[in-house]
């Protein structure tokens, strides 16, 4: 499918960044590449979500989630939201009539019922979660993301360097297994790809493959030459399945690795700050171009991507938005 359309979520003044809200960016097939478009205020969208019938799920950072039912010409019309229990609620996954929200600060999986029409109704069930690791940042447990299998929930603890595994019965949770990670790793994204759940480890830029009952079956790493420093974030597959991207904040690099073996390729530069998000789009006769949301030079920067190699290469120049932290093609 030829992907037009990017929606931006971002920082707000709530958590120190300068975006206004949830960004539009428009793919130009003219040669002029990306086209800033524009933008629905909200506070701190950090991570976006799309759900059933075109409702859009926010994650604000200061201690909320937010949905937004798609109006003419892509504008978004404010459904409301819901408090979450936990602190810095940083991702979302969506089923019809539920919400699964990871919530960085205590750890804990938040589950929401969804009404019909897509408004964030009941906190029916919080899932704690416990434990630690070496780096500093893993003075407690920081939920960070989901991802639905089927009816299993698997969900990775940066802070606690686990995977749990969850059964999902009647709109409930029921923990099933906790998976241990070598320490250090820092769970951080989930993916599914050709029947397996690669997982990334933000601190040490680990891939880890899991089965549906969380257990590693093979692993990786995004690169030959991980910098003290960096910090992993985001994931991105093109879209013949062949090669991942990830985002090396610190070294302000891309890293890319064969999604077959886990095996990395090449690192090139970000072409911008702090590569916080990534996306894939299918841009027609242009193929597939890779967006690069680099966070604190506020731009989004647009790959090319060898068709043999799968190693990216500048389009233009960076397009100026404040604060990106997420990337959402509009499907």
């Amino acid at each position: 499918m030829i992907i037009t359309h990017v929606r931006v979520g971002g920082y707000t003044t709530t958590m120190g960044g300068d975006a206004l809200g949830i960004g539009l960016l428009r793919w130009r097939h003219d040669g002029a590449g990306l086209e800033v478009l524009d933008t629905t205020p909200t506070s701190s969208p950090s991570f976006l979500a799309a759900g059933f019938n075109g409702v859009l799920y926010a994650t604000d950072e200061a201690g909320r989630i937010e949905a937004f039912r798609p109006g003419p010409r892509l504008t978004l019309q404010p459904l409301g939201g819901q408090p979450t229990s936990g602190g810095f609620p940083c991702h979302v996954s969506v089923t019809r009539d539920r919400l699964f929200v990871s919530n960085y600060l205590d750890g804990s999986i938040d589950v929401f019922s969804l009404t019909v029409d897509g408004r964030v109704d009941l906190l029916i069930q919080t899932l704690p979660s416990e434990g630690s690791g070496p780096n500093p940042v893993q003075q407690g447990p920081h939920a960070h993301s989901t991802l639905l299998r089927g009816s299993t929930l698997l969900s990775a603890d940066l802070g606690a360097d686990r995977v749990h595994v969850h059964a999902l019965m009647h709109g409930q949770l029921v923990r099933t297994a906790s998976v241990a990670l070598p320490p250090g790793t820092g769970p951080r994204d989930l993916i599914a790809l050709a029947g397996r759940t690669i997982l990334l480890g933000e601190l040490d830029g680990g891939l880890i493959a899991l089965d549906e009952r969380g257990r590693i079956t093979a692993t990786g790493s995004v690169s030959n030459d991980w910098l003290e420093g960096d910090h992993a974030a985001g994931f991105a597959i093109d879209t013949a399945g062949r090669f991942g991207y990830t985002g090396l904040r610190g070294s302000n690099r891309i890293a890319v690795f064969r999604a077959a073996d886990l095996s990395p390729v090449a690192t090139v530069s970000s072409g911008g700050d702090w590569p916080r998000h990534l996306c894939v789009i299918n841009a027609g006769d242009t193929g597939d171009v890779l967006l690069v949301a680099n966070q604190l030079s506020s731009t989004v920067a647009a790959f090319g991507l060898d068709p043999n190699t799968g190693i990216p290469f500048p389009l233009g120049s960076a397009v100026n938005v404040a604060s990106p932290t997420f990337l959402l093609p509009v499907i």
